[in-house]
Order: C-alpha cells, then sequence, then structure tokens
C-alpha cells in the first residue's frame, strides 16, 4: 500500500532514478492507464494510435523522463499527469520509436483490449458534447471505484467470506428495506441484526478502502475532501 507522502517519493524517484520506488510508480500507471486510453480515444485517436501513446507515455513514466522536472507541490496529480499526457500526444512523434524508447523497462501489466471494450461501452452512453477531459475524469472515478472493490472483495476471500461479500454487493450503495434483510439473513445464515451489521461493514470497508485510495495521489491531507468530493460529482455524472 501506498503512503499518504507517495507523491513526492514518486517524484524524487524520477529525478534520482531510485528503482526501488518503482513499484509505486507502478500502482499508479495501474490507475491511471486507462482514464489516459480513454482522453485519447475521446481525442480521436484510433484503437492502435491511443495503445501506442499510452505504451510509449507509461514507458517514459516510469523511466522517470516524464516526471523529471515535475514538482510534487504544485495541484493534485490526476490533474497533472492529464496536463503532461496532452503535452505528450502533442508531440505524437515520440510513439514512432516506441519499440527503441521503452528499453528494459517494464509497464506493468496492460490488456488493452479491456481498455477498448471499456471504451466502446462509454462511448455508447456518453454524450456527444463529453469532452476528452470529462472522459478523463470520469474514468479515473470508475477506476477507483474499481480498484476499491477488488481490494475489499480480496480481504474478504481471504477471510473466507466471499459468499458474504457477492451476497451483499447489490446492497453496497442501495437502500435496504427490513424485509431485504431477513432475506439476506436467511441466505447467510445469521439473524436479522447480523445482517445488517454484514452490510454496514461492508460499506464501511469499502468508504474506507475507497478514501485510502485518493489518498495515495493527495500530498496534501487537506485537499483529500476536496478529491472525494470531486469523485463524488463524477460518479454522480454518471448515473
Amino acid at each position: 500500500m501506498l503512503t499518504s507522502t507517495h507523491w513526492t517519493m514518486v517524484f524524487r524517484a524520477a529525478k534520482e532514478d531510485q528503482r526501488s520506488q518503482r513499484p509505486a510508480m507502478t500502482e499508479l500507471i495501474e490507475k491511471y492507464w486507462q482514464p489516459l486510453y480513454f482522453f485519447a480515444r475521446r481525442q480521436g485517436l484510433s484503437a492502435a494510435d491511443a495503445e501506442d501513446a499510452t505504451q510509449t507515455f507509461l514507458s517514459e513514466l516510469i523511466d522517470g523522463k516524464v516526471l523529471s522536472n515535475a514538482d510534487p507541490a504544485k495541484g493534485r496529480f490526476r490533474n497533472y499527469l492529464l496536463t503532461i499526457w496532452k503535452r505528450f500526444l502533442i508531440d505524437r512523434t515520440r510513439s514512432e520509436n516506441a519499440a527503441k524508447r521503452g528499453g528494459d523497462i517494464a509497464v506493468t501489466s496492460i490488456f488493452y483490449g479491456e481498455g477498448e471494450k471499456a471504451w466502446l461501452t462509454y462511448s455508447t452512453y456518453s454524450k456527444p458534447n463529453h469532452d476528452a477531459d470529462r472522459a478523463y475524469y470520469e474514468e479515473w472515478a470508475r477506476t477507483l471505484v474499481r480498484k476499491a472493490l477488488e481490494k475489499v472483495q480480496s480481504e474478504y476471500v481471504k477471510s473466507h467470506r466471499d459468499t458474504t461479500y457477492d451476497t451483499l454487493l447489490p446492497y453496497l450503495t442501495a437502500p435496504v428495506k427490513s424485509d431485504t434483510y431477513l432475506e439476506l439473513s436467511q441466505k447467510l445464515g445469521m439473524n436479522v441484526g447480523a445482517a445488517k451489521v454484514a452490510v454496514h461493514r461492508l460499506r464501511h470497508r469499502f468508504a474506507l478502502t475507497l478514501r485510502q485510495l485518493v489518498q495515495e495521489t493527495v500530498e496534501d491531507p487537506e485537499e483529500l475532501d476536496v478529491e472525494l468530493e470531486e469523485l463524488k460529482r463524477y460518479l454522480e455524472q454518471m448515473k
């Protein structure tokens, strides 16, 4: 798990070439590659060109070239990353040498086919006037929610409560009626009171995990609540 100071660590790694910090960079890439890909596709790049550009950009990100002159005090990571991504795309001639640039830098496993599938789904319901910035930020929100769910699910599986997780997941954000609690208690073999506690614990764990994921990309703790409000706003826009 990255600490709240990982922002600074990433930049230090970029400037000093500390390979020990690259696992932190890898975790960031896992959260942001798909929003970057969505932005490129909304900009009009083909699937192949968007994949090529994203791959090259991520290789340079890990290599430290992209962040070498950056200052972590100047804004939130998601905003800064989008800014340098836009600059990168303006000079797309760099992507022509993607194979030469990557060297021995290993980009985290990325399934661009899944990213394209997600993009096609998004493009079917997003409005034509939704610009590339919005596509980026909405996918940022979706990715954080997905990562939070994956972490929580993993915890439940490790503690042999995967059935509990699967049963309660549909009620993570939806209101639960009294008769529903009775139904849940019967499915899980517990009393109604215990079922209510189980739902509460799942919601609490998810909210805490999501908060931690957002905190990992905020240098100033005071900005955490602002980022969470932004996350909530983008999620509501997608309903």
